[in-house]
């Protein structure tokens, strides 16, 4: 569930501690940067998209490297890990065999 106000910039979403400037395409963590690469935030950005949702990994192979690019399997095990790095364990979590979620 977005939790945006009228103050808020229509751009920006916050869950929690995160907050996720999509126009800025920068991401805060308690009001740091939390400083993420293009495809990071890419990937942070299609996951918050829907929160609970469990994303399949070709899925996310598709809609954030796109079909026309070749990566390898552990691509997403590797930007998740450092995705979690930089924002936390709270907000990803693995569907064992399936894909990826984001909840808060």
């Amino acid at each position: 569930m977005w939790h945006s106000s009228e103050t808020e910039h229509p751009g920006k979403v916050k869950f929690g501690d995160l907050e996720i400037d999509f126009e800025q395409f920068s991401v805060q963590v308690n009001g740091k940067d939390a400083g993420l690469a293009k495809k990071e935030f890419e990937l942070l950005s299609l996951l918050a998209s829907k929160p609970g949702k469990v994303f399949k990994r070709n899925e996310i192979l598709a809609k954030v490297w796109g079909n026309d690019v070749i990566v390898g399997d552990r691509t997403i095990d590797v930007h998740i890990r450092k995705l979690r790095e930089k924002i936390g364990n709270d907000y990803i979590h693995t569907m064992k065999g399936v894909g990826y979620k984001f909840e808060f």
